[in-house]
């Protein structure tokens, strides 16, 4: 059960889930690490070399599909048996953890372009999106917690302890991948591709919002994106920016599919009239 269902599931039947999904984490990597000094672990790999600059690319391409894999993995649309593991293993890679992406994404799909309580609202700034974002998420783990257990001193306390769990979580599982890479390819490779594709993730949801398009607030909203970067986009991203139809049949693993078949039902009515 635990290794199948979804932790949003978990995290609305137990108040302490997420502490103790982070506190696991922690000893996890707090085990790697203890494991590295007491072994004298050297990293995998030693100081900057040539093949960083080819590898980089491959490893950022490799870090958005993580990302890509954990958002279908928090709407089931992995194998059942491999859904829960993919997204916990992939979680690690991208340092987000499953948890946080399954819980903060499904109060997103339920409050869209919500301000107040969408984790990540878009605004017509790109960069404000990013700011909000990053602030916006730690605020809504809040939100949502005492919106299911109920906003009292004792969960304020717990909510606070849970968060700096999660941030010590963040801390040790960084350094596991410092130990294990390397400084030179863990600053120079990981982190940077981590970062970018972040914010890649980022600006797919915020161009999907009619981001680029909009003028003001009210114009936020999903939407199928089609110009040619964006086609190309979605043959190398499985469909992402069908992001429209991606709101409106979220267990698809391709969107850009359903919305292509979509328009040609539309179009051989209209082609028959014609002749």
């Amino acid at each position: 059960m635990l290794l199948t269902s979804h932790p949003i599931s978990q995290f609305r039947k137990n108040p302490r889930f997420y502490l103790m999904y982070d506190g696991f984490w922690f000893l996890v990597c707090a085990a790697v690490l203890g494991t590295f000094a007491v072994t004298g672990f050297t990293p995998l790999i030693s100081g900057p070399a040539w093949w960083f600059a080819p590898v980089f690319p491959v490893l950022l391409f490799c870090l958005i599909w993580a990302h890509l894999l954990i958002h279908n993995a928090t709407h089931g649309n992995l194998p059942k048996p491999i859904n829960r593991i993919a997204g916990e293993l992939l979680g690690l890679c991208v340092v987000v953890r499953f948890a946080s992406w399954d819980i903060i994404h499904m109060r997103h799909h339920k409050h869209t372009d919500d301000r107040a309580k969408d984790p990540h609202p878009n605004f017509p700034s790109f960069w404000k999106t990013v700011f909000h974002t990053i602030v916006n998420v730690e605020k809504q783990l809040f939100e949502q917690y005492y919106e299911i257990w109920g906003d009292t001193a004792e969960n304020q306390g717990r909510e606070r302890r849970r968060a700096w769990m999660s941030y010590g979580t963040n801390v040790v599982l960084l350094a596991s991948w410092f130990w294990l890479l390397g400084p030179a390819f863990f600053l120079l490779v990981f982190a940077p591709c981590n970062l970018l594709a972040g914010l890649f993730v980022i600006h797919f949801n915020w161009s999907t919002h009619n981001g680029e398009a909009a003028r003001s607030l009210e114009d936020m909203r999903p939407t199928n994106l089609s110009g040619p970067w964006y086609r190309l986009g979605n043959k190398l991203f499985a469909g992402i920016y069908a992001h429209q139809m991606h709101h409106d049949r979220p267990t698809m693993f391709n969107p850009a599919k359903a919305l292509a078949a979509a328009e040609a039902a539309i179009q051989e009515p209209a082609e028959q009239q014609a002749a």
